[in-house]
């Protein structure tokens, strides 16, 4: 399926796991740390989205790629609200931005990302 791809198909399954345990854990305690956790859902949906990206092959895998990821972060912040966590509009438009920025860094380095990844035969 993802043949000289598997690298690219392992990171994206990685970071997809990461995504959905770190979403779905319960809360340890009531206990709220000032952070901005928007960073994180940031970081981790564009990195999610250009390993995703850079397996398909045409504007169509492209696209319906993009709206799946889209969609994966409705239904994760959906769910969270069965596990005793907040469902926050805010995050799903930190992981959009994510996703948009996942894109744009494709569609600028696609050519540069691959010819890196054939040198040091990650992908064939």
């Amino acid at each position: 399926m993802f043949r000289g791809r598997r690298f690219i198909f392992l990171s994206a399954l990685v970071v997809f796991v990461a995504i959905t345990v770190l979403s779905l854990m319960p809360p340890r305690t009531n206990l709220t740390i000032p952070t901005n956790d928007k960073v994180g859902h940031f970081i981790a949906y564009a990195v999610f989205s250009l390993n995703i990206l850079l397996l398909g092959k045409n504007i169509m895998q492209y696209t319906v790629s993009t709206l799946l990821i889209v969609t994966y972060g409705i239904l994760i912040e959906f769910l969270q609200s069965f596990v005793g966590r907040e469902t926050s509009f805010y995050d799903f438009l930190a992981n959009s931005a994510g996703v948009s920025i996942g894109i744009v860094l494709f569609l600028l380095f696609r050519k540069a990302i691959n010819q890196i990844l054939l040198k040091f035969n990650v992908i064939s």
